[in-house]
């Protein structure tokens, strides 16, 4: 079992705004811990996993499984923007290579 641990996390207004319209059947906190472990898998890989990498890497767990399986049915029509978020903060989270 994993130990969690607190992060204050601020956000702009209007992704505030946006993330309090969303059903609750999932949690803001969970959500955001999947999309920084995605952008820490792309970091380690050294380049950004494709989408099959991805899900592959997100079903080698059981509870990554099920976090896709709960996304997918929640938030199946919002998941396209969620990719739009994952990859922004992949962009501010990637050191850049010169």
């Amino acid at each position: 079992m994993r130990t969690k641990g607190r992060l204050a996390l601020t956000v702009d207004y209007d992704v505030l705004k946006a993330l309090e319209q969303l059903p609750r059947k999932l949690s803001i906190s969970e959500v955001i811990t999947w999309i920084v472990r995605a952008a820490l898998q792309d970091i380690k890989a050294g380049r950004e996993l494709s989408a099959k990498e991805l899900q592959e890497w997100i079903d080698s767990t059981p509870e990554g499984k099920d976090f896709r399986r709960r996304l997918q049915e929640q938030w199946g029509p919002t998941f396209g923007k969620i990719d739009n978020a994952v990859e922004m903060v992949k962009k501010a989270v990637k050191p850049k290579r010169k």
